[in-house]
């Protein structure tokens, strides 16, 4: 897990070497073991390349493991963010095709790979990663990212020429870089909390590789960056597999990630919420790594306010014979570390469980682990939300099975106390001409101004429609996509890079993921409308019953509605947040009127007001205009 940085220009490398040296100066935090520059020059053309490196060592630790890495006639060069976690696999097979490696790195078996196979090896890489290969024979740069977008990849054009980095603020340091905002992320962020909007960032001039895309830039014409995907989620049925038989597969298979993604030459600890994600995970790693090896566990605890997970955590510790560390945060610990977490997010984000989470990775630097394995993931791609049990319901209907659609409504609201919510989802999912129930309906009065959005050709997006009659299945071969894998993927990244530790999610693995969305639809949903119940049916045995028997989802519970009253300094930030020029003046004054009243706040409220104050900090930090 890495830095990366570089520059494509039509000028001198030497003229572009300060400028690579400063953006990686501005990512010792992401590789603090190494440091590394290549630099390359065509004077037939006027073109050259300057790559840098920065280097967090986590396979083999070695000198002969630093990067850029060259290929052995000198024409090939790669820098990596990331891990190959199937490097030993496919080092077998070059080595089988007479292929000698130099050193036991999973950075040289991408580059033989990319050699060997070029842009097909993509599907095959499993892990994570983000990576610009240098080819000089076709005078060609090649960036791509990870299937999901776990690790980052932005770029930006300075004068131009192609500069791209591993996060944003080393991008923005660059001449010729604007911090203008840009309208129609801004526009999503404001009144949804994310931004779907693929390739794009909150700033006009920065953009990203998307997640499962790769770009072939010419050296001799670096403004032209066309990113094209290199792998699509399917959507539809591949695998024809019995319930009973679908269960045993996903816990061979997930061992199978996890023992993978447990590979490291560091220390490796755990992230578990006591939900069922991050416990099958610790039970898998108890699985691989046998009984006489310590685990280390890092949960956060909630305060007052928020469900407290404590007695599900200790479950899991206690059931894989885990050493567990908690983690409590204090809302006046999270005001006064905001500035540190703005700038090493980037971006404004919609919740303080940002910060929960990067309280985490802090304790579990303070304890001397390089690599975590968390959860995340699986709620998109096995159905772990309200969300896929009303998609579910929404492809009964479209299917004509509507006994069976009312018995599955019925089921959940005996469950949980209520039937119309999911009915309402249900049709707009189906019917999607039922504007009022459409999915992704605002909760709260737009916060984005219309007038300021339209006036920059940034009309809101329409929502989201299934076009086929599997509802289920399409809405999960979106959601490994967008709209939360990848700002849930970027927080991630950066709260663990913050503190130098690279973070793992075997659940989304493209061979895992891939087979998983090829199911029959029936096996995500139970019929008594719980949500993952392949997942919960294969841990049977492994993780403890009451963890398995959960109908609720918690993740991290910050009392958020209780932290908008208590966090010092927030009521000012959100007073400048409502003023500024993107944010509908009616709409904020509302909300800022309760803030200041000392109203209670709705859930969705006390997020609207994480969002302007969030806005806030990024605008006065970064210096954002909104021209």
């Amino acid at each position: 897990m890495c830095g990366l940085a570089g520059i494509v220009a039509a000028a001198p490398a030497a003229s572009s070497r300060s400028l690579v040296q400063g953006m990686l100066r501005a990512l010792a935090h992401r590789g603090p073991d190494g440091e590394g520059l290549l630099e390359r020059d065509w004077v037939d053309t006027g073109a050259s390349v300057t790559l840098g490196h920065r280097r967090l060592s986590i396979l083999d630790l070695s000198a002969a493991a630093a990067q850029p890495m060259s290929s052995a006639d000198g024409r090939t060069h790669v820098i990596l963010n990331g891990e190959i976690l199937n490097y030993v696999e496919l080092r077998g097979e070059l080595r089988a095709k007479g292929v000698r490696f130099r050193s036991a790195s999973d950075t040289e078996v991408l580059l033989e790979s990319w050699r060997a196979w070029g842009v097909d090896v993509l599907p095959r890489l499993e892990g994570m990663f983000a990576f610009a290969i240098l080819d000089e024979d076709r005078r060609e740069l090649v960036l791509a990212r990870d299937a999901f977008g776990i690790k980052p990849l932005y770029y930006a054009h300075p004068d131009g020429a192609l500069a791209f980095a591993s996060e944003i603020p080393p991008l923005l340091a660059l001449p010729g870089v604007s911090r203008r905002a840009a309208a129609a992320p801004l526009g999503e962020f404001l009144d949804q909390g994310v931004n779907t909007l693929a390739g794009t960032t909150l700033f006009a001039d920065v953009h990203e590789v998307p997640a499962a895309h790769m770009a072939r830039v010419a050296l001799v014409a670096p403004f032209d960056v066309r990113p094209e995907a290199y792998w699509r989620p399917p959507r539809r049925e591949r695998e024809p597999l019995s319930f009973r038989d679908a269960t045993a597969q996903l816990r061979e298979r997930l061992e199978e990630r996890v023992r993978r993604h447990l590979r490291s030459d560091v220390p490796v600890g755990f992230f578990v919420s006591g939900g069922m994600d991050s416990s099958s995970l610790l039970a898998m790693a108890r699985r691989v790594r046998g009984s006489g090896e310590p685990l280390h566990v890092f949960s956060y605890r909630a305060g007052a306010g928020a469900v407290d997970e404590g007695a599900y955590q200790a479950a899991a510790c206690a059931a894989a014979g885990a050493t567990s560390h908690d983690v409590r945060v204090a809302p006046e610990e999270w005001a006064r570390d905001l500035e540190a977490l703005i700038v090493s997010q980037g971006e404004p984000f919609a919740s303080p469980v940002v910060y929960a989470q990067r309280r985490l990775f802090q304790a579990a630097a303070e304890q001397g682990i390089k690599v975590v394995l968390e959860g995340q993931g699986a709620d998109e791609c096995l159905a772990g939300y309200g969300r896929h049990h009303s998609a579910r319901v929404a492809s009964l209907f479209r299917q004509g099975r509507l006994v069976r659609a009312a018995q599955m409504i019925r089921a959940r609201a005996r469950a949980e106390g209520g039937w119309r919510s999911t009915l309402r989802e249900s049709a707009g999912y189906a019917w999607p001409g039922l504007h009022a129930l459409a999915p992704g309906a605002r909760r709260l009065p737009g916060l984005a101004s219309a007038a300021w959005l339209a006036s920059r050709g940034a009309d809101r997006l329409p929502a989201w429609r299934a076009e086929g009659r599997e509802v289920l299945r399409e809405l999960l071969s979106r959601d490994v996509h967008v709209p939360s894998i990848p700002w849930l993927m970027r927080y991630a990244d950066r709260n663990a890079m913050a503190f130098s530790i690279e973070n793992r999610v075997p659940f989304l693995d493209l061979p895992l993921t891939d087979w998983v969305l090829g199911l029959p639809e029936a096996h995500y949903v139970a019929d008594n409308g719980t949500g993952k119940a392949m997942l919960r049916a294969a841990m049977r045995g492994f993780v403890p019953d009451m963890i398995i028997d959960r109908t609720d989802r918690v993740g991290f519970d910050v009392p958020i509605e209780a932290w908008v009253a208590c966090t010092p300094g927030l009521r000012d930030l959100v007073a400048q947040g409502a003023a500024l020029p993107p944010v509908h003046a009616g709409a904020a004054q509302r909300l800022l009127a309760r803030v200041e009243s000392g109203a209670r706040l709705t859930r969705a409220q006390a997020f609207g007001a994480w969002r302007l104050a969030t806005l806030a900090a990024w605008q006065r930090t970064f210096g954002v205009t909104f021209d």
